[in-house]
């Protein structure tokens, strides 16, 4: 499987796992610890951010902000986790999310 249809597939996940939440369908309890259980281990696969993943001069998100952290976030962001929510997760500036979610969509 190639990282792009990984990436689509764990996409097409997120957005099945939220529409049967907001709909009821399925077993809430169940699919609220699935999602749990799943943030958590994504979030160990992303390495914490420091303090230099801020934007640069240019407007640009930095380059140290790694492509699987920048993955996450977008997957997050996609999911209809609050940008503030996101930042806070990331340790991130709501400023710099906010940038992110313009390159989303």
């Amino acid at each position: 499987m190639s990282d792009t249809q990984l990436v689509q597939d764990l996409g097409a996940l997120i957005d099945e796992l939220r529409r049967r939440l907001e709909t009821g369908r399925g077993s809430r309890a169940e699919l609220e610890e699935a999602a749990k259980q799943a943030s958590l281990s994504l979030k160990r696969l992303v390495p914490s951010p420091t303090r230099q993943n801020k934007l640069s001069r240019s407007g640009k998100i930095s380059s140290v902000l790694q492509e699987g952290q920048r993955k996450a976030v977008r997957a997050a962001l996609l999911a209809g986790v609050a940008p503030s929510q996101v930042a806070k997760h990331f340790r991130l500036s709501p400023a710099t999310v906010r940038k992110m979610l313009g390159e989303t969509t």
